[in-house]
C-alpha cells in the first residue's frame, strides 16, 4: 500500500467542494481541482463559504501543465463526462487511482474504457444534505463515501484510499458487495431526487408526508424489480434502510436534482429514469411511474 500524496478533484460542485475542504486541510497545495483554463481562473479567484467558513482552493489545468495525481476524484454530473474526458485522460496514468462519485451505475465502466492503465474504484456518496448556491455551500450532514473494488476484493489501492479518508476525516464504508450499494444509491436517486424535482419538496417533506413517500416508494420499487432481473441483491427491505438515512438529513435540505430544476440547469434524469426505462424494456418490465417522472422532468427542462 502506498500513501496518497496528491489528489485532483474534477468538479467544484457540492460534492467536490465538500471533499476538497477536507482533503486540502490535510494535503495543502497537493490537493487541487483539475479544470480547463477558464474554469481554473474562476476557481483560483473565488473565495468560497463552506458552512460559514471562508476557503480558497487551488486549480490546475492538466492540458497545459504536467500534473500528477495519485488519486483523482470525479464529482461532476453524468452529462459532463464528455466535457471532462480530456482532463481525466491527460491527468491519469498507470499509477493513478480514479474514484467516481457520479450518480448512476455506469460511470466506472466508461472510465475504465478511457483510462485502462489506471485503477478504477467503485464508489457512491450517501447521506449528504448539502445545498450549494453560487459560491456558498451549507450542509448539516456530510454523509459518507461507500467505496469498493470491482470484484469486492481488498486491494492495496483500496487500502490507500481508505487510509486517506481516515486521515482527512471523511466518513466511509467498504461493503461486502459494492455493486449492490451502487444500485441502492441509484434506487434512492430514482426515488427522492426525481420526485423532489417534480414536486419541489425538501427532505423534511419526504420525512413526514405519506403521499410523497408513496410516490417515492413506487419509483424505487420499479428499481427493485429490475435489480431482481439483473441479479443484484436489492429487495423491498432496502427501502427501510433508505428511510433510516432519510431521517438523518436536514429538513430544509434539497436533492441535487431539485437544485438543478430551481436553477434552470440540465438534470441527470437520463441517468436515472432514462437508464432504468432502457434496461427495463430490454427485460420486458413495466415501469410506468418512472416513465411518468421522466416525461415531467424532461418537460420542465424544455420550459426553462
Amino acid at each position: 500500500m502506498k500513501n496518497i500524496k496528491s489528489v485532483g478533484i474534477i468538479g467544484a460542485g457540492a460534492l467536490g467542494l465538500l471533499y476538497m475542504e477536507r482533503i486540502s486541510s490535510w494535503l495543502g497545495d497537493e490537493a487541487f481541482f483539475l479544470a480547463t483554463e477558464e474554469r481554473c481562473h474562476t476557481i483560483n479567484a473565488t473565495e468560497y463559504s463552506i458552512n460559514g467558513q471562508s476557503r480558497s482552493f487551488k486549480a490546475l489545468n492538466p492540458l497545459e501543465l504536467e500534473v500528477e495525481a495519485d488519486l483523482i476524484i470525479l464529482a461532476v454530473k453524468n452529462y459532463h463526462m464528455d466535457d471532462i474526458r480530456p482532463l481525466l485522460v491527460t491527468a491519469s496514468g498507470p499509477g493513478t487511482i480514479i474514484l467516481s462519485v457520479l450518480n448512476g451505475i455506469s460511470s466506472e465502466q466508461m472510465i475504465k474504457e478511457e483510462c485502462p492503465e489506471s485503477t478504477v474504484l467503485y464508489a457512491a456518496a450517501l447521506g449528504m444534505d448539502a445545498v450549494k448556491v453560487q459560491n456558498t455551500l451549507n450542509f448539516s450532514t456530510p454523509g459518507k463515501i461507500i467505496v469498493g473494488e470491482e470484484r469486492n476484493r481488498r486491494t492495496p489501492e483500496l487500502d490507500s484510499c481508505t487510509a486517506l479518508f481516515e486521515e482527512c476525516g471523511i466518513a466511509y464504508s467498504v461493503p461486502e458487495d459494492i455493486h449492490r450499494e451502487l444500485w441502492f444509491k441509484w434506487m434512492i436517486n430514482i426515488g427522492v431526487n426525481q420526485v423532489s424535482a417534480v414536486t419541489g419538496a425538501p427532505y423534511g417533506s419526504f420525512q413526514t408526508d405519506p403521499v410523497l413517500q408513496d410516490l417515492m416508494n413506487r419509483a424505487m420499487l420499479e428499481t427493485v424489480a429490475l435489480a431482481a432481473e439483473e441479479k443484484i441483491n436489492l429487495t423491498e427491505s432496502s427501502l427501510k434502510t433508505w428511510y433510516t438515512v432519510l431521517h438523518t438529513l436536514g429538513a430544509d435540505g434539497k436533492t441535487s436534482m431539485l437544485q438543478d430544476i430551481e436553477a434552470g440547469r440540465e438534470t441527470e434524469v437520463d441517468s436515472f429514469a432514462g437508464e432504468l426505462i432502457r434496461r427495463a424494456r430490454k427485460k420486458g418490465i413495466s415501469v410506468p411511474v418512472n416513465e411518468t417522472l421522466y416525461a415531467i422532468i424532461k418537460t420542465k427542462e424544455s420550459l426553462y
